[in-house]
Formats: C-alpha cells, sequence, structure tokens
C-alpha cells in the first residue's frame, strides 16, 4: 500500500536536507587551503576577488594576514625561545576589495623589547591602485560615478565608495592607460594590414589605427586627436607608429574610408611600400548622397555584382557599367564613382580569398571597435576639456580591445603576404624598365 505522507512532513525533510548541506559546505569551507605563496594570494585577491563574493574575498583578506602573524611569532599559544616578535591582540582596520574599502579585524603584533610592527600584508591588501582599477572597470561597461555606490557589491560592513573616490580613481587608471598606449612597443610584429579611420568623439576628431597581424590577430595602434581629419594630425599618428617600431619598409594594405588626408599621410610616412583599399561601404554612401531615393536598391545591386567578383577585369567592366548609367541619372554620382575606383577593388585585384576580404573591403572591423567606445561614454553630461574626451575614448577603446578576435579567414594570410608583396615588386620592375 502506498503511504502517504503530510505536507508538513515533507516540507520539514526538505529544510532538514538544505540546513545539513549548507552546513558541510561551511565545514568544507573553513578546511579549504589555498596552496599558493602569499605574493600569489595577495595578487588573487586584488585581481580575481572581483569574481567571487566580497565577504569571501574579506576571509582571505584574513587568512594571509593570520598567515603572517603565524609566521612572526609562531602558532598561537606557542612561545618559541628565539622570537623577536609577539601577538597583541586586534584592532579595528580595512582593506581594498573589489573597488571598495571593507572593514575587518586586523591582528596586531608588537616586538619583545616594545613596538609596533607593520604587517606586509596588510600594506599590500591596501594598495591604493586597487580601488582606481576597479573603479575603470565598472565605469567602461556604462556605470556612472553617482550610480556606482549602489552598483559595487557592498560587503555587510563595508565603508562604501563615494563618486568623488571613483572620479578621481578613474583618472588616474585612464591616463595610466593613455600613456601605456602611446609607449606601446611593435619591434616584433609583422603588420599586413592597417586600418586608419577618423571618427567624431564628443566634439572633436580622433584619428585611430587598427593592425591586423600576420597571424590575424587585432591589435589597437594609436590614437590622435584633433579638431579635423586633417593630414597633419594623420602624419603625427603614422609617424609615431614608426617611432615606436611599426615597420614602413614592407607591403602593407591600409583600409581607409577615403578621405585624402589620410591618403597623403600614408604616402608620406609609406611610400611605396603601402597599398591601398578604399572602403566600399563609404563608396557606395558617397555616391548614394548625390541620388534620390529610388534608385538606392539598384545602385546597391551593381556595386555589389562588382565587389563580389572574383576577377578584377569583370569587376572593372562592371563598375564602367555602373558609371555610364549613373551619368544618365546624376553626373555628379558618377564622378564620385570614378575618383578612386581602382582601389575599391584592391581586394579583388589581390586574389584574396573571399571570406578574408569581406574583412579587409571596408573598414567595418575599426567602426565597430568606435561603437563600443561610444557606448562606454554614452553617460558623459559633460566634456571638460580634450584631455578628458583623450581619456575616456582611449579607455573605451581598450575595452573593445580585449574582446578582439582574430579575423575572420586569418588562414589565408600568408597568401596576402605574398600578394602584396608582388603588388610592389611589379611596379618597381616596370620603373626599371622603362629606365633601361
Amino acid at each position: 500500500m502506498k503511504r502517504k505522507y503530510s505536507k508538513s512532513v515533507v516540507c520539514g525533510n526538505k529544510s532538514a536536507k538544505k540546513r545539513v548541506l549548507r552546513q558541510q559546505a561551511l565545514a568544507q569551507a573553513q578546511q579549504v587551503q589555498l596552496p599558493l605563496g602569499v605574493e600569489g594570494l595577495v595578487e588573487l585577491a586584488r585581481q580575481s576577488l572581483a569574481c567571487f563574493a566580497t565577504e569571501m574575498g574579506v576571509k582571505i583578506a584574513a587568512c594571509l594576514l593570520e598567515d603572517e602573524v603565524t609566521r612572526r611569532c609562531g602558532a598561537r599559544h606557542e612561545r618559541p625561545p628565539e622570537r623577536s616578535e609577539t601577538r597583541h591582540g586586534h584592532q579595528s582596520g580595512f582593506v581594498t576589495i573589489a573597488g571598495q574599502k571593507v572593514s575587518l579585524v586586523k591582528p596586531r603584533v608588537r616586538r619583545i623589547d616594545g613596538g609596533e610592527v607593520a604587517l606586509d600584508n596588510y600594506a599590500l591588501l591596501q594598495s591604493v591602485d586597487a580601488m582606481p582599477e576597479a573603479a575603470l572597470r565598472r565605469m567602461v561597461h556604462g556605470v556612472s560615478c553617482r550610480r556606482y555606490e549602489h552598483v559595487v557589491d557592498v560587503a555587510r560592513e563595508g565603508f562604501g565608495v563615494k563618486k568623488s573616490s571613483v572620479s578621481r580613481g578613474f583618472v588616474r587608471a585612464s591616463a595610466n592607460q593613455v600613456r601605456q598606449l602611446s609607449e606601446r612597443r611593435f619591434d616584433d610584429e609583422r603588420f599586413a594590414v592597417i586600418f586608419i579611420d577618423g571618427q567624431p568623439y564628443a566634439g572633436e576628431m580622433m584619428v585611430v589605427a587598427l593592425g591586423i597581424t600576420v597571424s590575424g590577430e587585432k591589435h589597437l595602434l594609436g590614437v590622435r586627436q584633433g579638431a579635423t581629419e586633417n593630414a597633419a594630425v594623420c602624419t603625427a599618428l603614422l609617424a609615431d607608429l614608426r617611432d615606436r617600431g611599426v615597420s614602413t619598409t614592407v607591403a602593407t594594405l591600409f583600409v581607409l574610408d577615403g578621405a585624402k588626408a589620410l591618403r597623403a599621410a600614408v604616402s608620406r610616412v609609406w611610400g611605396r611600400f603601402a597599398v591601398v583599399q578604399r572602403c566600399q561601404v563609404h563608396k557606395r554612401r558617397n555616391i548614394a548622397a548625390h541620388l534620390a531615393e529610388k534608385h538606392h536598391d539598384e545602385l546597391r545591386r551593381q556595386l555589389n555584382l562588382a565587389y563580389h567578383e572574383t576577377d578584377y577585369d569583370r569587376a572593372r567592366k562592371s563598375l564602367g557599367t555602373t558609371v555610364q548609367w549613373l551619368r544618365r541619372l546624376n553626373p555628379d554620382a558618377a564622378t564620385s564613382l570614378e575618383e578612386g575606383l581602382e582601389e575599391t577593388l584592391t581586394v579583388v585585384r589581390l586574389n584574396i580569398a573571399e571570406q578574408l576580404r569581406k574583412t579587409l573591403a571596408t573598414t567595418n572591423p575599426i567602426e565597430s571597435t568606435f561603437s563600443v567606445a561610444e557606448s562606454v561614454t554614452r553617460r558623459v553630461k559633460h566634456w571638460r576639456d580634450g584631455d578628458m574626451r583623450h581619456r575616456w575614448c582611449v579607455a573605451g577603446l581598450l575595452d573593445a580591445e580585449s574582446r578582439f578576435r582574430r579575423v575572420k579567414g586569418y588562414r589565408h594570410m600568408p597568401s596576402l603576404i605574398r600578394a602584396l608583396e608582388r603588388e610592389i615588386v611589379l611596379p618597381s620592375l616596370d620603373a626599371h624598365r622603362k629606365r633601361a
């Protein structure tokens, strides 16, 4: 016969099971041993505790302090004759964990002959760098200073964080990031592709360079701030990259949006080693701006037909047909397509594999990076100066860089390198034949 249980008995059994499981988990947590050195544990407390509960961070900090006291004074209730220091009770203190000051009871140590002893681990756990980095991580993800206090995982005995402290911490951390980015060295890297684009940012123009290595990895190369996307700013950016180790004597594919200042700067710094691909999306937008909206779908169809061709001659012929069609609608639209027409087909002429060609035909990689930076600063209401713009922009760009993956089609990068080398060698041979 099936036994019947009352609802209260069933609920009681479940509660008892949960209580037993909690007690077992607590007992296991108290017996956990951390097989790391003290310095490693301090680094863990500073860098990884953001991923754990704040209360667990407090417990680890307490373990680190107790470990140092035991090392200095021996185990509790022991009195080694050779000791020079002794336990001296406890006092209130704090450590900086996960971006906040959290109080804890700190053990005290005194010398046998008198005098307080400072604990090394306690000084490390109070490092002023811990709070700025935590503030940076949260603010980069769109948290304003005023709401930061509600986002931090406040411990039960935490002192909390005020917006002024967070702002100062962010300024220190972001200024440090700007400095580190401007000092990056690239002596051991070979960049096959460099994207350059300028974007309006909080009333200023930010010109950014993004490089792709021969293995397909993306790296943020540099940022320059200017009133406009002029040749002086662009040239200064490229010259700075050259000074920091980016080679200007190897064939490099530059993907540009069509700005004349960018094109002039690339020619000035890289010379004959530069191979330029004009962004096909920007070209389509420029032409469409001259046409009525009813012609946009047909324009898109014809340009896609040419840009997706695998044979350069057929693609060139297809664009010639489009020029004739545009000339009947609007001569200015036809002129816009003819300007830099060959450079929009560079990836076709190089015979790059389709998957990689799709990545290199537009400036989308660098524009998507900028979109992350803009999302980071959407909460900023008042821009005080140019330095603030630069710091926030770099913080957003570096946040985007932390999510970079290798470009699609990276396995075809070796064939791209060979194609680029042929591209710069053939004109040199032709010029040599003409001189001969």
